[in-house]
């Protein structure tokens, strides 16, 4: 199950480096080893009380043991062990880093995981758990942790794929349907989540299957799953069995929408009632409704569904197979970065067919998916001839300096595996759906065909204020509740988290620490909350400030001049250098990425060093 508890403090660097390379190396060490004498002693019976589950008859003995002989390798095993078993997992992370990689079996592979995933450092986490799976592969509550460590870490694909592994095991067949479950709605698959949710309850009606987690936030899952496929009925019957139920604003909030699906506007006006600031409290969360697709939005809205249209949200995925996708050369490209490497495109009617030619090696592929805008970079996304997920070397361009061909932004120019020099290798399952997130309305929709939303431009309107469903209703009805995400009504944080989503770099590590790092100028809600602007205004700072997310932003210095002349005005602070204008130009300079091959804007407004200047 995801478990949701708060993380302690990971360990110091030193010890942490120790632990990796115990972990990275530990594929090659030997996983079983020669007992030695001293084994027949109280190492033995350490051994044998930890066998029964005796963690402190074992601790003792394994304590007494290593005070005689400091450098005994199984007693500091043993311990190790225990203080995992015993929740001591700083403890047993730092034991662990002084064994041998030989002494390492798949019993400590999962505890130090375990450990590890506790603390907060699930990277490491998982390098440990995989180490586990690969010395023991049906040890079943190794997976059980992989499969947390996974969905938190956002790859509930490979968390599903244990899930159902797990599942097959009748005595963890309910646990496993309620992370089958969990996973399935992260990636959208309402049907899917609520098909493995009812079969867990049907199991294991009282939930004991989710222990340690609560069970509440699960049946709840369920409830949510059924109202996005549109059955009400079911969802309410559910909520209705919680006890307590209706004093909890929660349910009574969801009880609202289930009322709300079967027309009965009374019962829901009371019952959101009963739920009083829920929706408040939670701004962004989406009404577990069915989605209704762009176009039907375009029916009332429709400035706003034309205007969006004819922005770059509109335009920033398409179908592979889409001629309008990619120029590509009729003849054979020699690799920007290495001229002993080619690449041919081909067009077929299920996408562009991708060959590259590494030295006597060919590597083929299958583009399926193009994203971002044809009017400035693409790049495309599919499977090779052995079932990976790659993201293709060869992107294009269309910039104020010229059109063409270049490697991928963030792509090594000359990569070690030469099945690279096709592209770089997805997460399995998880990588194109990453993708399809920031650049669709629904991924599921796009990869499965179904739904009205499989048919919006790219990122249609349900992307940022969630399935509209409920919102038709309600206003077909005339009801009080709008019942959708309204983030510009919200304040200055809720719509800055709708922006964050998709304009914020997930691995800041990935960029060096330097503010004049280009890397930066590509993620502008990572870096506007750097500027004094934003500091300074009590962090009131947003998105919506300065641009309408509906429709292009605009490019004439002067209109975001005005805005910063609301507050540097006369009468304000004002700039000393050039109180009136020129804003733009000194505080948030165009820059050149060649990556990319475009100019941004750099969003940490500042006063800027001489040398920084607007390219």
């Amino acid at each position: 199950m995801p478990d949701p508890s708060p993380r302690s403090r990971p360990v110091a660097g030193t010890l942490t480096a120790v632990v990796t390379a115990l972990i990275l190396l530990g594929g090659g060490a030997r996983l079983w080893w020669r007992p030695s004498r001293l084994d027949r002693g109280p190492v033995a019976q350490a051994n044998a009380a930890y066998s029964r589950g005796d963690w402190d008859r074992s601790a003792l003995l394994a304590r007494r043991r290593l005070k005689e002989v400091p450098d005994d390798a199984e007693a500091l095993r043993l311990a190790a062990r225990v203080m995992a078993r015993q929740d001591r997992d700083q403890a047993a992370i730092a034991t662990y880093s002084r064994l041998e990689l030989r002494r390492m079996a798949a019993e400590d592979y999962y505890l130090l995981g375990r450990a590890l995933s506790r603390t907060g450092q699930d990277d490491l986490a998982v390098k440990s758990l995989e180490q586990a799976r690969a010395a023991e592969p049906d040890r079943l509550e190794a997976l059980d942790e992989l499969a947390q460590v996974y969905f938190r870490t956002d790859r509930p694909a490979a968390a599903e794929a244990i899930a159902e592994r797990l599942a097959r095991e009748p005595q963890w067949e309910a646990r496993a349907l309620l992370m089958l479950g969990t996973c399935r709605d992260r990636r959208n698959d309402s049907a899917g989540a609520a098909s493995a949710l009812r079969r867990a309850f049907e199991l294991d009606p009282a939930g004991k299957a989710a222990e340690p987690r609560p069970v509440k936030p699960l049946r709840l899952l369920l409830v949510r799953s059924l109202l996005r496929m549109g059955q009400p009925a079911e969802a309410r019957r559910i909520l209705e069995s919680i006890p307590g139920s209706d004093a909890d604003p929660e349910s009574s909030w969801l009880l609202s929408r289930c009322f709300l699906q079967e027309k009965a506007w009374e019962p829901a006006a009371a019952a959101l009632q009963r739920a009083g600031s829920y929706r408040e409290e939670w701004p962004l969360e989406p009404e577990p409704a069915p989605f209704v697709g762009a176009a039907r939005c375009g029916t009332c809205h429709r400035s706003t569904f034309h205007a969006v249209l004819a922005s770059r949200h509109a335009s920033t995925f398409a179908r592979a197979r889409d001629p309008r996708v990619l120029s590509f050369p009729d003849q054979p490209l020699t690799d920007p970065a290495d001229p002993q490497v080619q690449h041919r495109f081909e067009p077929s009617a299920e996408g562009i067919r991708v060959q590259t030619r590494v030295g006597n090696q060919v590597f083929r592929a299958l583009a399926r998916y193009a994203f971002g805008s044809p009017d400035h970079y693409v790049t495309l996304v599919g499977t090779d001839d052995r079932g990976h997920e790659r993201m293709i070397r060869i992107s294009a361009y269309h910039s104020p300096r010229g059109s063409g061909l270049d490697v991928s932004s963030g792509l090594a120019p000359h990569p070690g595996d030469p099945a690279e020099f096709l592209g770089y290798p997805l997460i399995p399952g998880d990588g194109p759906r990453r993708c399809l997130f920031c650049h669709t309305t629904n991924p599921h929709s796009i990869e499965a065909g179904t739904g009205p939303e499989s048919a919006d431009h790219a990122i249609g309107c349900e992307a940022c204020h969630g399935p509209g469903g409920h919102h038709v209703l309600a206003r077909a009805a005339d009801f009080d509740d709008p019942a959708i995400v309204a983030p510009r009504s919200s304040s200055a944080s809720t719509i800055n988290q709708v922006c964050d989503r998709c304009h914020r770099m997930g691995h800041l590590e990935k960029i060096s620490g330097s503010v004049d790092d280009p890397g930066w100028l590509r993620f502008q809600s990572t870096t506007m909350y750097r500027s004094r602007c934003y500091t300074a205004s009590g962090e009131q700072l947003h998105c919506v400030t300065c641009h309408d997310p509906h429709q292009n932003a605009e490019r004439a210095p002067a209109s975001y001049e005005a805005k910063c002349l609301t507050c540097h005005g006369p009468g304000k602070t004002t700039c000393p250098v050039n109180p009136a204008k020129g804003c733009i130009e000194c505080h948030m300079p165009r820059t050149w990425v060649q990556a990319t091959h475009a100019f941004k804007s750099d969003h940490n407004i500042r006063v800027h060093t001489p040398t920084r200047h607007p390219g």
